[in-house]
């Protein structure tokens, strides 16, 4: 499990969608997307039978590649799904297309740790997507109370905030009582309550 770093491509994602997808056809990108720096796939594995009475097995797993960009080069850690990955961002049209666990261990793909593991993840990503979908779409002048008072750097504390627009920037709020703005995180915006 290591990193690749090759020149930067111009395309990050044609050049994970190519390098998963196999001349052959035995590897095939379903679909794919980015979600920040990590990009996320549904990838279908045809096996062949290694005999020619045997027949070929199809299923459909996810990938989940760690990326960065710096002096040029493009670094990746590729993984799927029963490597155990942390990352739990993945798209819910990625998961729906993806072979259910119990198929994967009927047919001995995935087994043991590699089972709970991919168990794991995808409970975690459409728990993320969930949580996603609840979430308040905020306008410009909304007041948001949040059951917990966040400090930032140079000694502000508040719990409430104004929902402030400004071009190209997200999450930016006005504290009660401040002139200055600040950031909230997605995981802020998840607990907060909109007053009237």
């Amino acid at each position: 499990m290591g990193t690749l770093c090759v020149p930067k491509p111009s395309d990050r994602k044609a050049y994970l969608d190519k390098e998963y997808t196999n001349q052959d056809g035995s590897n095939e990108v379903l679909k794919s997307s980015f979600v920040g720096s990590t990009y996320y796939a549904a990838i279908k594995v045809q096996r062949r039978g290694e005999a020619t009475d045997h027949a070929s097995i199809e299923y459909t797993i996810a990938a989940v590649v760690k990326t960065s960009c710096s002096q040029g080069e493009f670094c990746y850690k590729s993984m799927d799904e029963t490597m155990g990955p942390a990352l739990s961002q993945c798209p819910a049209s990625i998961l729906k297309l993806l072979s259910p666990l119990e198929e994967l261990e009927q047919l001995g793909v995935v087994v043991g740790v590699g089972l709970k593991y991919a168990s794991e993840l995808r409970e975690r990503c459409l728990k993320h997507a969930e949580s996603k979908k609840q979430r308040v779409r905020l306008q410009n002048g909304d007041r948001i109370k949040l059951p917990y008072t966040v400090r930032f750097v140079g000694g502000l504390e508040c719990d409430t905030f104004t929902k402030v627009d400004l071009p190209r920037k997200r999450n930016v709020f006005r504290p009660d009582g401040s002139s200055s703005l600040v950031r909230l995180q997605a995981r802020h915006l998840d607990d907060a309550v909109v007053l009237a």
